[in-house]
Parts: C-alpha cells; sequence; structure tokens
C-alpha cells in the first residue's frame, strides 16, 4: 500500500527525465547551421505551397 504514490512518482520523474535528455540532445541538432538553413528552407517551401492553395481556391 505504501507504494501506491511514489511508484508512479518515480515513473514519471524518468519518464520526464528522458523527454529533457532527448529534447537537450535534438536541440543541439538543429542549432546546427546546415540543419537550421534546410529546416528554413523547408519551411519556406510548404508555407509557399499554403499561400498558393488559398490563393487558388
Amino acid at each position: 500500500m505504501a507504494l501506491l504514490v511514489p511508484v508512479p512518482v518515480l515513473l514519471t520523474v524518468v519518464r520526464l527525465g528522458t523527454y529533457v535528455y532527448a529534447l537537450s540532445r535534438a536541440g543541439r541538432f538543429f542549432a546546427r547551421p546546415r540543419v537550421r538553413r534546410v529546416s528554413d528552407r523547408t519551411t519556406g517551401v510548404v508555407l509557399i505551397g499554403f499561400g498558393l492553395r488559398v490563393a487558388t481556391t
């Protein structure tokens, strides 16, 4: 009965800690100049595509 609270709390802390670690690694990857350039260009192309779609409908 005494483990009903600590076990879910421990699992939540481990899960959130894993998220923090993964996102910090992903942040370093996406901060690279080349990755950022490709991401910006891809986003620009998608936004232009959406704009053309809206303009033609």
